[in-house]
């Protein structure tokens, strides 16, 4: 891989209170992995065998093709880098298997995850407040390097299998010639770059981290990020928006809001403002 010569290794930690974890990491944007939140990570029903026999029926398309998630799962468990799995395959926790909601806690990067507030309208809401499953095989990658949408902190827990983690800072954002409608994508295939169409991508200096079973990833706001898997895999992925990145938020909505409906992205600002100073206060009085 083109990276392997800079990369620098994300940092670990464990036994740290949610104060301790905010204010060293959340608002030092940084990203980390958590080694001891993730014990549910390990329940028998999260299986192949669970999930076919109970779940088998679900469908997904991906790039035309429809699939059931029977069929997702032999593909995973039989891919190889030469013959890759069908990729990314996402299936959304409340919709799709509703028993696990109450199974898997919420971890809270802040005093809330606004997203999940009924303070939020659904409008801003819908695309970003999923709490997702991806299944993936041996050889898959996520297609782009990417910065989640909206600029949503990101909760990644590893339950099967091992997957390698790619980071870069948003100060880096330059070196990735990210698309002019599509901002938050970079045309780089960083796995294979070319440095003829991408030289400023020479000057990329990536963190990297395999994550496994029963660990946790916080990919902070604004971070560019992809993926590479080892095996067969199964990942739970949730956003998250608090104090720290309500700002970013808002402004993205604010210019999507400009772009479709300009005559009203107005309502957008003030709704920021006021529900911002809302937020504020009821947090303020939370332990």
């Amino acid at each position: 891989m083109a990276f392997q010569k800079k990369v620098s290794k994300i940092e670990r930690c464990s036994g740290l209170s949610d104060k301790e974890f905010y204010n060293k990491y959340v608002k030092k944007s940084v990203p980390v992995v958590v080694t001891d939140k993730a014990t549910w990570a390990s329940s028998e029903k999260f299986t192949p065998k669970f999930f076919k026999a109970n779940y088998g029926h679900l469908k997904r398309t991906i790039d035309g093709k429809t699939y059931t998630l029977s069929e997702i799962i032999d593909l995973c468990m039989a891919s190889t880098p030469e013959n890759k799995a069908p990729y990314p395959n996402i299936f959304d926790l409340n919709q799709d298997f509703p028993e696990f909601v109450d199974e898997i806690p919420l971890i809270v990067y802040g005093k809330s995850n606004r997203l999940f507030s009924p303070l939020l309208l659904n409008t801003f809401a819908k695309r970003t407040n999923q709490r997702q499953l991806f299944f993936g095989g041996k050889g898959c990658s996520f297609p782009t390097l990417h910065i989640d949408y909206l600029g949503v902190h990101t909760q990644l827990t590893q339950i099967i299998g091992e997957k390698d983690f790619i980071l870069y800072s948003p100060d880096q954002t330059p070196y990735f010639y990210p698309d002019k409608i599509l901002r938050n994508q970079s045309p780089v295939n960083i796995m294979d770059p070319d440095y003829d169409k991408f030289p400023l991508f020479k000057n990329a200096e990536p963190l990297k981290t395999t994550l496994k079973p029963k660990e946790t990833l916080f990919i902070p706001s604004g971070w560019w990020h992809t993926t590479y898997i080892h095996n067969f895999n199964l990942t739970y992925a949730i956003d998250h928006v608090n104090s720290f990145n309500w700002n970013t938020f808002m402004d993205e909505i604010y210019l999507s809001a400009k772009q479709k409906h300009p005559k009203l992205a107005w309502i957008v600002k003030g709704y920021k403002v006021v529900l911002g100073k809302t937020f504020d206060v009821k947090e303020a009085l939370l332990n």
